[in-house]
């Protein structure tokens, strides 16, 4: 019976350098973090959104043949048109010119505070998580008491003293917006200082700089790229609030929240005015936002399949 079993079953060998070869590629943390990216299409979808945007805010004012600071008397509050694409606001300048370069300078704005905020919190949070003590405790007071007051009252209060203008918003809104970026670096510092990789480090001599910048700092990434993600919008959204209420960028120069402001003054009689830039406003948040939180589901490693 046995050999009539046998005889059912074919023999085909074995390879002993395959059967110890890896049949899964070995992949980096960062190809695992863009191939998981990749399968979020909302993710996608922002990102591209966000490059077209982009493309616009600096090609599109060059498509039409109009100053976004003078206009023609003659055609004030024309409605859009093969001429004036996004029409005229009311002494006749381009929207389509000056919504698309607003939108420019919102971009710039938005990335340069978020970017200044990254940079004040790693340096504050990492020092103060990794010397820890009595220094620890004097910087987290500090970063408390600036923490109690609301975001946008500290940063109106630097404007008034300030004044006006592009290097105004960003010194402004950089100088209020660092503490939580501080106090997430901190958090991260305190978890990382007590592996066995910084350990190692101080036991063959290694400064605290550089342990904080070529050890700690870049076990964070993951975390500083989504919380990048996050600050752009919110600038985005203080530099219009400020541009609304009047405290921003000093006209004519354009920006998302002055064109808003002007065009909610107009909003029962040219409401295309405010449509503009309000579309544009929104989809750069909203495209922000949902690439965030697409980049926060690849890098964290905790919500792996």
């Amino acid at each position: 019976m046995a050999e009539l079993n046998k005889e059912k079953f074919q023999t085909v060998g074995k390879d002993l350098a395959q059967s110890q070869s890896i049949s899964r590629p070995s992949i980096t943390y960062w190809k695992d973090a863009w191939r998981r990216l990749k399968e979020n299409k909302v993710a996608m979808v922002a990102m591209v959104v966000l490059i077209l945007l982009a493309i616009m805010a600096f090609a599109g004012p060059a498509m039409r043949p109009f100053d976004y600071k003078t206009g023609d008397i003659l055609d004030f509050n024309q409605k859009p048109g093969s001429l004036h694409w996004f029409g005229t606001d009311d002494i006749g300048r381009d929207l389509w010119v000056r919504v698309w370069r607003g939108a420019r300078l919102s971009l710039f704005i938005g990335l340069t505070v978020a970017i200044a905020n990254i940079v004040l919190g790693i340096l504050y949070g990492g020092v103060s998580g990794y010397i820890g003590g009595r220094t620890d405790l004097i910087m987290m007071r500090i970063c408390e008491i600036l923490g109690s007051i609301p975001y946008l009252i500290r940063v109106i209060m630097i404007m008034v003293i300030l004044g006006s203008g592009v290097g105004t918003v960003i010194l402004a809104m950089t100088v209020a917006g660092w503490v939580g970026t501080a106090r997430m670096i901190r958090g991260q510092v305190l978890q990382l200082k007590e592996m066995e990789f910084v350990m190692a480090a101080k036991t063959l001599g290694a400064d605290t700089s550089r342990i904080i910048l070529k050890h700690l700092v870049p076990n964070t990434m993951g975390i500083l790229i989504v919380n990048l993600t996050f600050r752009i919008p919110s600038a985005i959204f203080g530099e219009a609030f400020l541009g609304y209420i009047g405290m921003g960028v000093e006209p004519p120069e354009p920006s998302l929240g002055i064109l808003s402001q002007k065009g909610t003054n107009m909003i029962l009689i040219e409401p295309y005015q405010l449509a503009s830039p309000a579309i544009v406003i929104s989809l750069l948040m909203l495209a922000f936002t949902m690439l965030g939180e697409g980049l926060r589901d690849a890098l964290d490693p905790r919500l792996r399949k």
